[in-house]
């Protein structure tokens, strides 16, 4: 479960911490037997909001919160590169370094992992337990807890580690320690394995510049099922049936490609391609939904040629939502909106916020533009956000529930709606066409 996640110096960010507590003071009268839950109750007994939503005009900087995250998942999963992950705030130069710093919950802990570092190295490295550091590297100096020591992995062998296989070899770190231990040294200790994880597998990022084919849709989801695509595929045609979308059933046929197949008919439109990165197998899919005609009868139409491009999308995403809701992870979906229709967004994060969906605590984090969300009071003022920008600060963030603290008029969410969208906030375009 995702507790904060604090940027520093990320594309319109200059600093910021984004807080996904419930804020709300005591708990609803029998919330315990409600069947939308107002927070989650984590291991620790942290109170945390299953679902929230970021609101802000275009270039607020919505995006650049979820981009923020992937980035940092992209160096602790690939050890991504330093040149590519550093996009500082060109606007104001007030710091040199970006840095990120996590709190999550995961086997039964609070967890903080903090990073620094620029385009050529990383000057700080650290992960803490409840208050308590696990290791902390600065300038490739490492200080290790004693619960990492062994006469196998002394201080000295850590150190090793970190020169030989996260350094260029000119005493700069440049690949993130916890990347390195996450895969080469699973066993070495629960909390490193388990922050690793976190980052691995327990958190999805789906940015809006991003391809979801159907096929990594089911891939991913099938990770949760024993590598059963067929039964993942399954369980993303029922969701899609559910939601009152006129499909039947939908049937996915893997076949992998000569090596010369795409030269030749590399102008064949409405095709999904995947290569396996380690062998450079390439594989085409053959998509297939099934409608029933006006006789009755089942009719089979081509999912990439016939389908509606909102239809690609929710069958897409509609996998990541259970992989999420089935390992009890956290999903952050960049313009949940696009394409999709307003009650089926509602429907998506209802499933976050009804107990019978969500029995692990999973988390959705979302920016959007469509203010219908905030009808009928799904969201709480804990989980709703205005995002603003302004040059001498860059991206800035604040939740209903902190505004009433602070003396705002928002009663509930519906009242605050009416307002927002009459320009009583920031957070909304000020055109001048």
């Amino acid at each position: 479960m995702l507790s904060s996640f604090s940027i520093q110096n990320f594309r319109s960010i200059l600093e910021l911490r984004l807080d996904f507590a419930y804020g709300e003071g005591k708990a609803p009268n029998g919330y315990q037997g409600q069947e939308v839950m107002p927070f989650i109750e984590a291991a620790n007994k942290a109170r945390l909001v299953p679902c929230m939503a970021f609101f802000g005009a275009n270039a607020s900087g919505k995006t650049n919160l979820l981009k923020a995250f992937g980035v940092l998942q992209w160096l602790i999963r690939k050890g991504g590169s330093l040149a590519k992950s550093y996009e500082p705030n060109v606007l104001n130069p007030k710091f040199t370094n970006t840095t990120f710093a996590v709190e999550f919950i995961t086997g039964g802990g609070l967890l903080e992992y903090r990073i620094q570092y620029n385009a050529a190295e990383i000057l700080e490295e650290s992960l803490a337990k409840d208050g308590k550091p696990v290791y902390t590297i600065r300038g490739m100096k490492l200080e290790p807890a004693t619960q990492l020591l062994s006469e196998t992995y002394s201080k000295d062998k850590l150190a090793e580690i970190l020169r030989v296989e996260c350094s260029d070899g000119e005493g700069r770190q440049t690949k993130p320690f916890l990347h390195r231990i996450g895969l080469g040294y699973s066993g070495l200790n629960h909390d490193l394995r388990n922050a690793f994880a976190y980052f691995n597998r327990g958190v999805i990022t789906y940015l809006n510049e991003d391809n979801l084919p159907l096929p990594i849709s089911v891939n991913v989801l099938a990770s949760t099922l024993k590598g059963d695509e067929k039964a993942a595929l399954q369980k993303i045609a029922d969701v899609v049936r559910r939601l009152d979308i006129d499909i039947a059933g939908i049937d996915m046929v893997k076949r992998e490609m000569a090596s010369d197949e795409l030269d030749r008919d590399e102008q064949v439109p409405h095709r999904i391609i995947q290569e396996n990165s380690e062998t450079g197998v390439r594989y085409t899919f053959q998509i297939t939904t099934t409608h029933e005609d006006v006789a009755g009868n089942l009719t089979q139409l081509d999912f990439m040629k016939h389908e509606s491009a909102g239809t690609q999308r929710l069958a897409g995403l509609i996998g990541l939502i259970l992989t999420t809701l089935e390992r009890g992870g956290v999903l952050l979906v960049d313009e949940l909106e696009r394409s999709l229709h307003p009650l089926l967004m509602r429907e998506i994060v209802m499933l976050f916020k009804k107990r019978r969906h969500n029995p692990k605590g999973a988390q959705l984090i979302v920016t959007t533009h469509n203010t219908d969300l905030l009808d009928d009071s799904i969201l709480r003022l804990s989980e709703i956000a205005l995002l603003r920008k302004t040059k001498a600060n860059g991206t800035l963030v604040r939740r209903l529930v902190d505004a009433r603290k602070e003396g705002e008029d928002i009663r509930n969410v519906t009242n605050f709606r009416k307002q927002y969208l009459a320009g009583f906030y920031s957070g909304i375009p000020h055109p001048a066409l």
